[in-house]
């Protein structure tokens, strides 16, 4: 995997837990793993500064500091249905 493909797998990530988090009051993955993903991101981020510019949620991600994903665009329609999905499932998994 490449950086562009990770840092566009990262931000991803990021707004879907995010969504699942802050939206749905639930979580799937641990804060641990959440905070590790954020970190990388953000390290990622600042180091190929020109690569994140082409990344597809760049522009929610400008100021990211790897901190809280709380102010990110996880509204986004796309995102909303990979959690949904996700929490769906995750809850089957269970069961």
């Amino acid at each position: 995997m490449n950086t562009l493909e990770l840092i566009n797998r990262r931000q991803r990530q990021i707004l879907v837990h995010s969504f699942l988090y802050y939206q749905l009051n639930t979580n799937i993955i641990s804060d641990h793993t959440f905070d590790d993903w954020s970190k990388e991101l953000a390290d990622l981020m600042s180091e190929h500064p020109d690569i994140a510019k082409r990344s597809v949620y760049y522009e929610g991600f400008k100021t990211f500091d790897g901190s809280s994903g709380y102010d990110l665009p996880y509204h986004l329609p796309q995102i909303q249905s990979i959690g949904y999905k996700l929490l769906k499932y995750h809850n089957k998994e269970r069961i």
